[in-house]
């Protein structure tokens, strides 16, 4: 892949996705199939898919959830079928504690068009409420497209965490953006 390409790729990616911060929608909604469906695309990679972390917490007491925005920054629609990986860092890009765990749902095939997001809910657990947790600062997360090898990193998001425990759980892939 020409990596100016790809450069440009994530910058414009970047650009619809501060868009969609200010209000204008730039992003459609994905389309979801059953978790029987064949998929009609090829799976997302992540040379294909932009990851962001969208900074709209949901939740109350127990875990606050964030969406996992996954953008198709490719030229043809993909799919994504089942949970991210996700793990919190540390400043030095060291992953603190377990992966995230995953919350039993529904899994759905979720075909993404070039430009449009699909989303997976994120639940953090405030580490006073875990017994024997041994604290760490997170500066971030690792996040892995579902059923990818590769990973990318989300930095733009500090957290307490768990040196020995995970604080993490998360959902599996749904369609549309995770932003209310």
């Amino acid at each position: 892949m020409n990596p100016t390409r790809s450069g440009r790729r994530r910058l414009a990616a970047a650009a619809a996705i501060a868009c969609l911060a200010i209000g204008v929608p730039t992003v459609a909604l994905a389309a979801s199939s059953g978790p029987h469906a064949r998929a009609s695309a090829p799976r997302c990679t992540q040379s294909d898919t932009y990851v962001w972390f969208a900074l709209s917490p949901n939740g109350t007491a127990g875990p606050v959830y964030y969406p996992v925005e996954f953008t198709n920054i490719g030229t043809k629609a993909c799919t994504l079928t089942g949970y991210p990986g996700v793990s919190a860092i540390s400043a030095t890009v060291h992953q603190i504690g377990s992966a995230a765990s995953r919350v039993k749902a529904a899994v759905h095939t979720v075909t993404i068009r070039p430009g449009q997001t699909a989303h997976a809910s994120l639940g953090v657990v405030d580490p006073g409420f875990l017994t024997g947790c041994h604290k760490a600062a997170a500066d971030g997360l690792r996040v892995y497209p579902p059923n990818e090898k590769a990973s990318q990193l989300v930095l733009n998001f500090s957290f307490e965490a768990c040196k020995n425990k995970s604080v993490l759980t998360v959902f599996p892939v749904a369609s549309g953006i995770g932003v209310p």
